[in-house]
């Protein structure tokens, strides 16, 4: 939907600049085109300078703890899977509730790291709405989960997968395993309570095998183990980036979200008033965030067309008690990248505030119920194909653009946007 301003908004807002100074957005240029950019164009190199890479990432994580207040920087007990390279965990005050806030899951989805870098910068200053918040929660983040796939993959290119390449063939891939990369981090997150390090897509619902091959994924969830699990951690949230999908107005939505739907799992775990408990809870997180992005004229949200499967983090931590919702920002290189580390950034800091105050469990959960699907991407595939020549490199281009996979043979015209659906970034 197309957020509103409101005056309680607004206040909100002016609580969120009493924190920190959040990353400035970009000038978008002046619409030339409906939806209007910023674009990225086939034959133009996309800059990663803004990216931290990972020595660059702790070193100003270092500094910021350093600097700050009320913050730890440590590491997770479980390593990378393919440079060996600890995952950095920032613990932000010592309150007796806790949030925990991951970001780059998948290696190609950098921009929100910025966004968790932000928080932390914002938590640790001496301004007192950050002291107040330090009293009040044990805030953990992990700005880049995915630390080898954002800068050490073989390619020398970020990529959505953990490192791990050499899995299969000969043997069968496993599930959400891409070939010669590594899998898919965000399918791997253990729901059970009981097994931390069970593989959430093998054996029956329910049963833990302590199987997991996925070290990034175990070590988010030994994060929010350490911070006390669902008896403290009162909220999880997820921030990614996703295609770019259009409203039914045709303008570009800047940004979507969700809250857990494994309702299935839930019901053959016997435990679905639980987790009806946490959908409500996250639909709060959801509303909260939304009111607070209100003010800033490019946050245009819909609901996101998340999937079931209980490894995905919205889901697990949903499953295991923890309000659990997800963010996806529009991902779109280097032209919009201040926009959307701003809005992750936003997102983000209000959660914790809101939580902090107590005003989180005020909110209506039907402000997020209100949220619409946007419809279906084929329309910006169409655009984007339209609009070039069309051959394999430009069909890739525009598949990238919409959040779907390159191919290796070009379809007939006429077929070009029947797999669109195929896109699901989570």
């Amino acid at each position: 939907m197309k957020l509103l301003r409101t005056a309680a908004a607004l206040g909100a807002a002016a609580l969120l600049t009493a924190l920190a100074t959040a990353p400035a957005p970009a000038q978008d240029q002046p619409p030339q085109s409906r939806p209007n950019g910023p674009w990225v164009m086939p034959t133009q190199h996309e800059s990663l300078a803004a990216i931290r890479d990972y020595p660059q990432l702790i070193s100003t994580l270092e500094r910021l703890v350093a600097s700050g207040q009320g913050a730890e920087l440590g590491y997770s007990p479980i390593r990378s899977k393919g440079a060996n390279r600890g995952i950095p965990i920032v613990t932000i005050g010592d309150g007796p509730r806790g949030i925990v806030i991951i970001a780059n899951q998948h290696g190609d989805e950098y921009v929100v790291s910025n966004s968790a870098v932000e928080i932390i910068r914002a938590l640790t200053s001496n301004a007192a709405p950050a002291r107040a918040i330090r009293d009040e929660l044990t805030v953990t983040i992990m700005p880049r989960v995915n630390v080898d796939g954002f800068d050490a993959t073989p390619v020398g290119e970020p990529w959505r997968q953990n490192v791990d390449p050499a899995v299969c063939p000969p043997t069968p891939c496993p599930a959400f395993y891409a070939e010669g990369r590594g899998y898919d981090i965000n399918r791997y997150h253990s729901y059970l309570r009981a097994d931390p390090r069970d593989d959430p897509n093998t054996g029956p619902v329910g049963t833990g095998r302590g199987d997991n091959p996925v070290p990034e994924s175990m070590a988010v969830r030994a994060a929010y183990d350490a911070a006390g699990g669902a008896d403290t951690v009162e909220v999880v949230m997820d921030l990614h980036h996703q295609g770019s999908p259009l409203d039914a107005d045709g303008d570009l939505v800047t940004g979507s979200t969700l809250w857990p739907n494994a309702t299935a799992t839930a019901d053959t775990l016997g435990i679905r008033p639980q987790f009806d408990d946490s959908v409500h809870r996250s639909k709060q997180v959801v509303s909260t965030l939304l009111t607070e992005l209100a003010p800033y004229g490019y946050a245009n949200f819909s609901r996101y067309p998340g999937t079931t499967p209980p490894g995905i983090s919205r889901n697990a931590y949903g499953l295991l008690g923890s309000a659990s919702v997800l963010v996806e920002l529009r991902g779109v290189g280097q032209k919009a990248a201040g926009m959307m580390a701003q809005t992750g950034y936003v997102a983000g800091i209000s959660a914790v505030r809101a939580l902090a105050n107590g005003s989180l469990y005020e909110a209506d959960p039907a402000i997020a119920e209100a949220l619409v699907l946007a419809p279906d991407s084929a329309s910006l595939l169409g655009k984007c194909l339209a609009a070039r020549e069309y051959t394999l490199e430009n069909y890739n281009f525009c598949r990238e653009k919409v959040g779907l996979d390159p191919v290796t043979t070009l379809p007939p015209p006429g077929e070009a946007d029947f797999d669109v659906h195929e896109a699901d970034s989570e």
